[in-house]
């Protein structure tokens, strides 16, 4: 195998659950060659669980098309392509497709790439802009989808050892662990993260504080987290203030490679179909899942640790949702809080 220290980029321009699915990509490379070196390139401050592994040599940002006026954007952009086009990559995997995705692989030169085999993406000018595509993940996992990408360029790929684990450095295990100790945390814990981006994907918060309640009666240290983002944090802070039983609001306090190693030392967490339930599988935890309109076949936490509720379409429609269209009409109300508190109950028993 020539170990001649290849260069890899991964693109992937969406959002922090995603990228945690890229990680076994990076042990398949690393299993290829050896000495490869890894760039992503993600959204801003989508990469901030990756800076801890070792493996990445370095993280490129994009900027959000919708998130700043054209000019800035036109000149970022431009910045960006010629940082690529400059950086001599012998590889370029890119996992979304954006139109943008293929003018930056035309930036890679004589770089091998591999683009998404995408229904509405059907044009030359999206196809000839690679030099492989590969499928999408039809009923199979996004996590055998990413690495369906090295297979196109003729990487060698172990889908029966597929290795997610996630690198938490020393600092941050330190940190979490003064953090337990500043809120009186102790041993027996579980962490229960009750937000998503994605207003379709959220729990009733109701719910959430009958299951807070009972678990805290059980002698268990309830433990919420969340995003940084204030809408995020007023969410805890009511369910908080719903709750007969004390908890632990950490909204806002922990990055997000802090809450892996939270969910780690967990007795169980609780989470959506967020990032937090594949932090969960990507450490090993116990835990919970739960799911409305995403696919489980292709989104479910890559773990048999972690068990899932999802929708069978068996379920009623509620009254409050049934007659909204498409994912709207998926929401979560048929999940009852003792259907979640039995599911617990079978994991830590």
């Amino acid at each position: 195998m020539n170990n001649k220290n290849k260069r890899f980029l991964i693109a992937l321009l969406r959002f922090h659950g995603d990228i945690v699915l890229t990680i076994p990509m990076i042990s398949e490379i690393k299993r290829n060659f050896p000495n490869a070196v890894i760039d992503f390139l993600v959204y801003e401050g989508t990469g901030a669980i990756l800076h801890d592994d070792p493996r990445i040599n370095n993280i490129l940002e994009a900027n959000y098309s919708s998130k700043s006026n054209f000019l800035m954007r036109i000149v970022k952009e431009i910045k960006l392509l010629r940082e690529l086009k400059s950086s001599n990559y012998d590889y370029g995997v890119f996992l979304t497709t954006q139109w943008r995705m293929a003018l930056m692989a035309r930036c890679l030169g004589k770089a091998k790439t591999a683009g998404v085999d995408d229904t509405k993406r059907k044009k030359s000018g999206w196809v000839d802009s690679f030099s492989a595509i590969f499928p999408e993940a039809g009923k199979k996992h996004i996590i055998e989808r990413n690495l369906s990408s090295l297979e196109a360029l003729d990487l060698e790929v172990n889908f029966n050892r597929i290795e997610s684990k996630i690198f938490i450095s020393k600092n941050t295990v330190d940190s979490v662990k003064e953090l337990i100790k500043d809120y009186s945390i102790g041993k027996k814990y579980c962490v229960l993260h009750p937000v998503s981006r994605r207003e379709v994907k959220q729990w009733k918060k109701e719910y959430f504080v009958e299951v807070i309640d009972y678990f805290s009666n059980k002698g268990f240290k309830v433990v919420m987290s969340s995003g940084p983002e204030i809408s995020e944090i007023t969410y805890l802070n009511e369910i908080e203030s719903m709750c007969k039983t004390k908890l632990i609001n950490l909204g806002g306090k922990t990055s997000l490679i802090q809450l892996a190693e939270l969910i780690k030392n967990a007795h169980f967490f609780i989470a959506l179909d967020s990032v937090a339930s594949h932090l969960g599988a990507a450490v090993g935890a116990r835990g919970l899942a739960l799911f409305g309109p995403s696919k489980v076949e292709n989104w479910r936490p890559w773990s048999e640790d972690i068990s899932v509720i999802s929708r069978s379409n068996k379920e009623e429609l509620c009254s409050l949702h049934g007659h909204l269209e498409g994912k709207r009409r998926q929401c979560l109300c048929y999940i009852s809080s003792q259907r979640v508190i039995n599911e617990i109950g079978k994991l830590i028993n």
